[in-house]
């Protein structure tokens, strides 16, 4: 008998993308070849003890049923793992390129199963693919190295993290995690830049083979809203949608915006909400033609941004219980984007909203072990941000490759759950192993309310295990 049978389609998704031979080959200079348990074994193992809900090094041990009963292959001890923690902190930036591209060639391999519903084929200039960059915070119960005081007045870090999102069924992926201290700002341009360019490094080529050019879009709040992000996307050639920070005047702005010039805010059903509930308007010219002189000043000179660039207002009510700033009119929250798409406002407006779907992303990523760094040293808590994220990723890939499946496990969307639904539900479930003629024999408890649904998922890895 073994608990937490479960587990072992996603292991089976971490043989098939061949996570760890590719992560070792890709360190093949940085460790030594005669290690039994290498970077990429070591890592692929904490990622599978994370989703079955450890938070420390020591839930290495979680895996000891399914090793014992032959599911999966002998793990590393807590012990060794700190060793190949505390040797990645010390090669540093020496690992990061080598790193990226084996996380390149995972997620293209990931991808490449998913026949036409690959994203890299998908993703066009009217329907682009999206990266969304957004912080986090992370509490530190004790005094690790770098954990500071944060904006909102906790002790911690202030990781910023970049995600694609997929669509509302399977989330997204999270491309890179860049652990900060805890005073780092919500707005600082270099931390954005490395961000951004280590996701861009992990991101598969476009199925084509051209480059992405506006196929790819790049989404974040006000923080990511820079002059220097900014351009810096517009010189890659890709989309922006950034939230915006303006002064006091656009409140003038938005109390004296015509009915012409404003459009209604679609609802969640498309439909359209009522211009006393809210509007929105592309205020680009009225920017343009604000006087300099003019008080009180409007603090934003398109001319130093990107030409092109189009300034988005949205005046709404604050949803309930919320507190009015000193920048709302007439009971009205203000907001702003900037964008270099084309297309209607409310339209725009849409597809920026979407953003808040990466706070999901955040949450799964805490349950994976991201709310709790077990190492003092910095670089070592970033060595284990690795394992969260592979973990995060194998559930993501897991859902891609199983919903390709006709018919199979649709009436469930299973891929749309949270990681601790799929923990209760999948993961947990129990199975005696026989062996019969050099083969390994799977039998589920049938008494698992959740038991047909993990045999369809393990079935379909049997038909599209790699030969």
């Amino acid at each position: 008998m073994c608990s937490n049978a479960g587990l072992l389609a996603f292991a089976r998704t971490a043989t098939h993308l061949a996570v760890t031979d590719t992560i070792d080959d890709a360190l093949a200079g940085q460790q030594n070849p005669n290690l039994t348990h290498t970077v990429g074994s070591t890592m692929t193992s904490l990622a599978l003890a994370l989703i079955l809900g450890g938070d420390d090094v020591s839930d290495i041990d979680l895996l000891d049923p399914l090793v014992s009963t032959g599911l999966i292959t002998q793990v590393p001890s807590d012990s060794t793992i700190h060793r190949r923690h505390q040797e990645l902190a010390d090669l540093g930036d020496q690992v990061r390129t080598p790193l990226a591209a084996a996380m390149k060639t995972i997620r293209t391999r990931a991808w490449n199963k998913l026949g036409p519903r690959n994203p890299a084929a998908r993703a066009t200039v009217d329907n682009p693919l999206v990266i969304d960059i957004d912080a986090t915070e992370i509490t530190a119960h004790s005094n690790k190295e770098l954990a500071s005081a944060t904006w909102k007045k906790h002790f911690g870090f202030h990781p910023l993290c970049a995600f694609i999102d997929l669509n509302d069924d399977h989330g997204g992926e999270v491309l890179a995690i860049k652990l900060r201290t805890g005073k780092a700002g919500a707005n600082t341009v270099a931390d954005h830049l490395d961000v951004l360019d280590t996701a861009l490094d992990v991101l598969p080529d476009h199925a084509d083979g051209q480059p992405w050019g506006r196929r790819l879009l790049i989404r974040s709040d006000a923080g990511g809203g820079t002059k220097g992000l900014i351009e810096h996307i517009e010189s890659l050639g890709h989309g922006y949608l950034m939230g915006f920070r303006g002064s006091d005047a656009i409140g003038i702005i938005a109390s004296t915006t015509g009915e012409e010039a404003k459009s209604h805010i679609l609802r969640p059903d498309g439909t359209p909400a009522t211009l006393v509930t809210g509007f929105i308007a592309d205020i680009t010219g009225r920017i343009q033609t604000w006087a300099p002189q003019r008080p009180p000043k409007i603090g934003i000179n398109l001319d130093n941004y990107p030409a092109g660039m189009r300034v988005i207002m949205k005046a709404e009510h604050p949803a309930s219980g919320a507190q009015l700033t000193i920048t709302d009119v007439d009971g009205r929250r203000v907001r702003l984007f900037v964008t270099n798409l084309p297309g209607q406002p409310q339209r725009l407006d849409r597809a920026y909203s979407r953003r808040g779907r990466c706070e999901q992303r955040i949450k799964n990523l805490k349950d994976l072990g991201l709310a709790k760094l077990p190492h003092h040293g910095f670089g070592m808590n970033q060595a284990w941000i690795i394992s969260v994220m592979l973990a995060h990723n194998l559930i993501v890939y897991t859902g891609l490759i199983d919903s390709t499946a006709a018919g199979h496990g649709h009436e469930h969307r299973w891929w749309g759950w949270e990681p601790k639904t799929i923990r209760a539900r999948i993961v947990s479930i129990a199975a005696v192993i026989t062996r019969h003629a050099r083969r390994l024999i799977l039998r589920v408890d049938r008494a698992a309310p959740w038991q047909s649904l993990l045999r369809a998922v393990l079935g379909h890895q049997q038909h599209r295990a790699p030969s």
